[in-house]
């Protein structure tokens, strides 16, 4: 008989005793889950892809402030605990590439239906965050490109520079970047540090937001960093 494998569950908190009676709760049903507490992000990279992130929001903040990207990181990851407001912005969520978003009111009792379809492979949020995030990409499916170049000419990237950008839009790793456009991670490496200063922005994740928010700031002029 093949022995089934078990599923890894981070539980992420920097409310601690809410952490331990969510574990407690949980381990009676998901017998061959093993659930694990952390209450910082700061090591948490290089999931597999079965593994799953639990993410307080209500105590470690919006994940997009924290540059959590779940493409970069690994995993499958699960916002909790959320506000009314957050549920106005699921839409970049989604597009950020998380798995699944719960209210504050729900957290508890609709966190084992969501364990189960996202590790299933399912993605756990409501049909109207979905509706709604499919009639933002249909109406933003043939402008994309065309907002692109209006980037580019705002922030004066290069032809190259703006390939780039495209294909970090859609969260493609700079390993990804090098094969579509036959370079060398090192020279994307270096269009994404260029792209980076230009905007003005610190991290990958905060550049997948400027189409999704119609960032119109004026570019910075500091370094940053990969």
């Amino acid at each position: 008989m093949k022995k089934l494998k078990k599923q890894t569950v981070h539980i992420v908190s920097e409310n601690t005793a809410w952490a331990e009676l969510v574990v407690a709760s949980l381990a009676t049903t998901f017998e061959c889950y093993s659930f694990i507490i952390e209450t910082s992000v700061k090591s948490l990279w290089g999931f597999n892809p079965d593994t799953i992130i639990v993410f307080d929001k209500s105590t470690l903040g919006n994940p997009s402030s924290l540059c959590i990207s779940p493409v970069e990181r690994g995993g499958k990851w699960l916002l909790v605990n959320c506000g009314p407001i957050d549920e106005q912005s699921v839409t970049g969520t989604i597009a950020l590439g998380f798995s699944g978003f719960i209210t504050t009111y729900l957290t508890l009792e609709m966190l084992p239906k969501a364990l189960r379809a996202i590790a299933s492979g399912q993605l756990w949020f409501s049909r109207e965050a979905m509706s709604k995030t499919l009639k933002h990409l249909l109406s933003s499916a043939e402008s994309s490109h065309h907002s692109v170049y209006v980037l580019g000419a705002k922030y004066t990237l290069s032809n190259r520079e703006q390939q780039v950008f495209l294909h970090l839009l859609h969260g493609k790793s700079n390993k990804e970047i090098a094969i579509q456009l036959h370079l060398s991670p090192s020279t994307v490496k270096c269009h994404v540090s260029s792209i980076l200063l230009k905007t003005g922005k610190h991290s990958r994740c905060q550049i997948g937001m400027l189409l999704m928010n119609n960032d119109v700031d004026e570019p910075l002029t500091t370094p940053c960093t990969t």
